[in-house]
């Protein structure tokens, strides 16, 4: 089973996030035993393009998957080096089965709509605005009563 462990400091090693996850593997009633090995470890960082953050995240493989379970169960909203992490199962995705690589490309009239009128079917006509300056601090209060007046005439 591969574990995907979200949101790690950026300074962790991989023998951090191993003993980490270790911790986990550990069951003791009266003598510890390890439920579950861990064949490896790798810590991956990921970069968001438009806020030019980035974000690090560790894989865990186990060989066990009730081991696997456990871990999710014991360390999803824990700490680890003063940040809450997220922790879940890692999925590969195949590409037989990936939607979106069998996805029609969208017509550009539609990309050119507004993303809150897509579905509304609205036209928009060229058409000046009625009001000029609307930050225009002398006449608010006739702006504002202007529109109410507009929008109940409706």
């Amino acid at each position: 089973m591969i574990l995907i462990i979200k949101n790690i400091p950026s300074i962790t090693k991989e023998s951090e996030l191993g003993d980490f996850v270790d911790s986990a593997l550990k069951f003791c009633l009266l003598i510890p035993i390890k439920l579950g090995n861990i064949l490896k470890t790798d810590i991956f960082c990921l970069k968001n393009i438009k806020t030019n953050v980035l974000s690090f995240h560790g894989r865990v493989f186990i060989d066990d998957e009730k081991a696997g379970k456990r871990v999710i169960r014991k360390l999803h909203g824990k700490r680890f080096k003063n940040k809450i992490v997220e922790v879940r199962e890692y999925f590969i995705r195949s590409s037989k089965n990936d939607r979106r690589l069998a996805q029609k490309p969208v017509p550009a009239d539609i990309l050119e709509k507004r993303r809150g009128e897509r579905r509304c079917n609205i036209k928009h006509v060229d058409t000046a605005s009625t009001y000029k300056n609307v930050f225009d601090t002398e006449n608010i209060y006739h702006l504002s009563r202007k529109a109410r007046n507009d929008i109940y005439d409706l």
